[in-house]
């Protein structure tokens, strides 16, 4: 848990932090995208400065949960939102390898910031509803920050005021960093920070394949709409309605993740994705690729806080769940540059059966972690237990 003098409006903070941190890679499409319609970046150069600022945010997010016992959470706060807030600005003048550059760097400020976050949630009473909260928290606020952005800013004044208005959302956000925890609770009580077992890296690797599989098809959603005969706002729609559909699976996840069965949830939610990746193959009517839509959206928000518990049964140390948002994000961003090599012109289905083949190994992940035994202590076991 957080440390015993830690103020309710701290952890508030740290959420408002973890969401800024994360804002980007909601709106790196919209941005990224104009400014590849402005000549400033070209369609390849999009898909690597996108990349590199997932990794390089997965990679910070993993580190951030080691560094906030050795440095105050509040410095590393204030200094990644400032560094967010200048790496955005440079961001909104610059073209070609310079924005690739300039994402790459923004990714750890920005992964440090979900790591801090992170750090405040497996150290809760209920880690699982809260990592639920989490997702369901950003994902509405990417999709106020697209509408804003791309209604009253992007359209009209290009790119660069798009970026502007990021920055300038940092400053409220620096404020509010000064409110973030000075110090954390020592991790994992007895045990100290380290690295998962062989069960955790397990439940990590399930993870990691859920997320490449959902982002290598989300990424092709309105091409696949364009590939069904459907017309490009049918294809916009789509993805409106799935994160419509990602807000209510978010709430639902956060509600059931403390009561229903975590592996009987995931393998059904990984199962019925795989139905939805089917159904999209046979490219289908306006109506029922909506609603697929929609069912995509909910269940991959639904069964998102069940890894974070997930990860946590099989290692009770938490230092699995400490690499959960790592695991997500290089996931996310490994997904769609996989996929990339598995669609044509003609026809980017090929998404569809990578996504679908990383969800299989997610299932059978799930489905092998009961039949390996425990590598610890039995103390593991038994806090393990109790927590089912």
């Amino acid at each position: 848990m957080i440390a015993p003098d830690t103020a309710r409006s701290a952890y508030v903070a740290a959420f408002v932090v973890g969401v800024y941190g994360v804002l980007m890679a909601g709106l790196a499409p919209l941005l990224l995208g104009t400014l590849v319609a402005e000549g400033h970046l070209t369609a390849a150069q999009l898909g690597l400065a996108a990349t590199a600022e997932l990794v390089t945010m997965g990679l910070a997010a993993g580190a951030a949960g080691f560094l906030t016992e050795r440095i105050a959470p509040r410095m590393l706060a204030l200094a990644s939102v400032m560094a967010i807030i200048v790496l955005d600005v440079a961001t909104a003048s610059a073209t070609g390898g310079t924005v690739i550059l300039l994402r790459a760097l923004a990714g750890a400020p920005s992964g440090m910031l979900v790591g801090i976050v992170t750090a405040m949630i497996v150290r809760s009473a209920q880690p699982a509803r809260q990592a639920g909260m989490y997702l369901t928290i950003q994902t509405v606020a990417q999709l106020a920050c697209a509408a804003v952005i791309s209604g009253l800013v992007a359209q009209h004044h290009g790119a660069a005021t798009g970026f502007f208005a990021i920055a300038a959302l940092g400053v409220p956000v620096a404020i509010v960093a000064m409110g973030t925890p000075v110090r954390l609770a020592p991790f994992a009580a007895n045990h100290g920070m380290g690295l998962p077992d062989i069960r955790g890296w397990l439940a990590l690797a399930a993870a990691f394949c859920f997320f490449a599989g959902i982002l290598g098809i989300w990424i092709y959603l309105e091409p696949l709409a364009h590939q069904a005969g459907l017309s490009s706002g049918t294809g916009g729609l789509a993805v409106v309605l799935a994160l419509a559909g990602q807000v209510a699976g978010g709430i639902l996840g956060a509600a059931t993740v403390q009561r229903w069965p975590c592996r009987f949830v995931l393998i059904g939610a990984t199962a019925a994705l795989i139905v939805a990746a089917a159904i999209f193959a046979t490219l289908p009517g306006r109506t029922a690729f909506l609603a697929t839509a929609i069912g995509f959206g909910m269940l991959w928000a639904f069964a998102s806080p069940y890894f974070t518990r997930l990860l946590i049964d099989v290692d009770p140390t938490h230092r699995a769940a400490m690499l959960g948002s790592a695991a997500l994000l290089l996931g996310c961003a490994t997904g769609p540059s996989v996929a990339a090599l598995s669609v044509s012109d003609g026809d980017v289905r090929g998404c569809l059966t990578l996504g679908a083949g990383l969800l299989i190994v997610t299932g059978g992940i799930v489905l092998l972690l009961p039949l390996l035994r425990r590598v610890g202590s039995p103390a593991f076991a038994v806090q393990s237990k109790d927590r089912s």
